[in-house]
Order: structure tokens, then sequence, then C-alpha cells
């Protein structure tokens, strides 16, 4: 199990490491339930989030899942599991056990007072200050509260779609879970994609931060085919008609499209640390030209600017390594 497991650019912005070794992840894995189980059990909700949400985080191989099913975690030795957890960036990984460790408990959307009692108990067995487990706790809870916002605005629904198009294709967990939307199409993933990059070039350049950001914290977890990838990042996007690319795109195929393509309209665009007017005017434009409100426009820059601001406190927290 030593090979490298090359992970999703959401476990990159969380852990800090775009690649690790197949022995830490599973090992990794083995301490979360090692910890979830301490009190002799884990429950079938915190055994979902594991094998589904935390797998297709790290872009998990076939046989993680086995491994995470044949665990003895009632006879397992937290200690020797820790030893053989080592990250290819300095992060402090205990802190971001008792993260996930927290994470799980919420799994089943009732973080009781006895799950409060274990996180302490965790705590203890990582050897964890009891300050800075209530501060990562807090953090978990913030992060929570920003994603019941984020799925408010979005409205986000199980409706099911309508075929539209002969190449219809499932959207990853991740998207569903994150936007809501569960079917897309290369024509989709294209125009989607060209609206992107007329919006983040409004203000004359779109920067190397910014293509980045498409291609690793969209494309990648879309899992968007790498020929539309290489043709967004390729077109002139001076050129592009932003009217005539959102009238392209199916609004109507769920409650959370528009929404979702503002708000990553809007991220794509901070992702250098700049935000310039002509940025902030196109981002209008299309929210105008796709009927979201400016209340909820105004109100997706506010969830971005806060979303970021956690997500660097997570790093500080992690101790992770920025170089």
């Amino acid at each position: 199990m030593g090979a490298l497991l090359k992970v999703s650019s959401a476990a990159k912005e969380i852990y800090g490491c775009s690649e690790s070794t197949e022995e830490t992840w599973v090992n990794y894995a083995f301490a979360l339930m090692s910890i979830a189980g301490a009190d002799g059990e884990i429950s079938d909700a915190e055994m979902k989030w594991l094998l589904e949400d935390f797998s297709e985080l790290i872009d998990a191989h076939e046989g993680f899942g086995d491994a995470i099913k044949h665990f003895d975690y009632k006879n397992a030795d937290l200690h020797d599991i820790l030893s053989k957890i080592e990250f290819k960036v300095k992060i402090n990984y205990k802190r971001a056990l008792l993260y996930d460790s927290i994470k799980m408990s919420h799994a089943d959307n009732n973080y009781s007072e006895d799950e409060r009692e274990a996180v302490k108990m965790f705590s203890e067995m990582l050897e964890i200050p009891e300050y800075m487990a209530k501060t990562i706790e807090g953090l978990v809870n913030t992060e929570k509260s920003i994603e019941a916002t984020r799925r408010s605005i979005f409205e986000l629904d199980d409706k099911k779609l309508t075929d539209f198009s002969n190449s219809i294709r499932r959207t990853t967990k991740l998207v569903q879970h994150a936007y809501g939307l569960q079917e897309t199409s290369d024509e989709i993933d294209l125009n989607y994609g060209y609206a992107l990059m007329s919006i983040a070039g409004a203000d004359g350049v779109v920067s190397e931060d910014e293509k980045e950001w498409y291609k690793y914290n969209f494309a990648n977890i879309s899992q968007i085919p790498d020929h539309i990838v290489q043709k967004v990042l390729g077109v002139d996007f001076s050129n592009l008609d932003l009217n005539e690319i959102l009238n392209k795109l199916p609004h109507e195929m769920s409650l959370s499209f528009s929404k979702t393509l503002i708000y990553n309209s809007i991220k794509m665009s901070r992702a250098d640390g700049d935000y310039p007017l002509e940025e902030r005017e196109a981002v209008k434009e299309a929210a105008a030209i796709m009927g979201v409100p400016a209340n909820i426009t105004n109100t997706l820059d506010y969830l971005t600017d806060a979303e970021e601001k956690v997500n660097q406190m997570r790093r500080t927290l992690f101790s992770i390594d920025e170089k």
C-alpha cells in the first residue's frame, strides 16, 4: 500500500497535500475508526460517512473500502496506527483527525451529549489540549452553518431531471452534495466553463491562479473530461459573448443551477486574491441574465468571503505548511 494516492482538490484544500501514500490514508481512516469506535461501536451513519463522503473526498482506490470494512477497530492500537501516518507536507494530523472525528459524529445530524463527551475523550487520546479541541469543534460547527446557508441559498432539491441531451451523465457525489446538480453533459460543462472564463477575464486577464482554480478546484471535483478542460482554458475569453453563452445553458434544469454559476464565478474571480470592479460587474450582468436577484448575488459574495476565512482558519489550526 505504498503507492502514491493523488487526492481531490477538496482534500488538498483541507489537508494541504495533493498526494500521499495509500498507506497513510488507510491508516488515517483506521485511526478515525479507532477514535469513533472507542465507545465500542461505530454507527451506520458514521461508517457511511467514512466509506462514501471521506472516500470520495480523498479519491480513494477501490480497495480502500474493503480495508475499512475488515478492520478490527475494537482491538486496534491507536498509537501504532498513528506512527504509520506520514503526510508529504507539514500538518498537525492529530488535530485533523479530531476535526474529522467530529465530522463523523455529525454524520447523522445529531451531535449528542454522549458524542461531545466522546470528542473530549478523543482529544485526550490524541494529546490535544482542551482549548484546542473546543476550537476545532467550533470550526466544524461554523463550517456546518456555512454549508447550511449555501444549501439554503441553492434551494437544493431531489428533483429528477429530464434528459435534454443524448450525452447526459451523472455528476459526482461531491457536486450533487455541494450544488444539487445531478446530471450534466459535455455541452453544459463547456459553456459553464466559458461563462466562468468570460467573467474572470472581464478585467482583461484570466490569471494563472484563476486558471488553477478552474482546473483543480472546479473541473477536478466535477470530473469534467480533459478535452473540455483544455478547450475552456484555451479559449479566447476576450471574444466570448456572455449573454450568448448563458442562453445556451439549461437554467431550468435545477433550482440551484444559475446560483451555482454565480457562486463559482465569484470563487474563480477571487482566486488570485483580487476581485476588481470589472469582474464584479460581469458577475452582476450574468446574474441579471439568469434571473438571480441582486440580494442573492451579494449574499453569495459574502458567503464566499466567509468560506475563505474559515479555510484559512482551518489551515492555521492544522499548522499546514503553505510552501
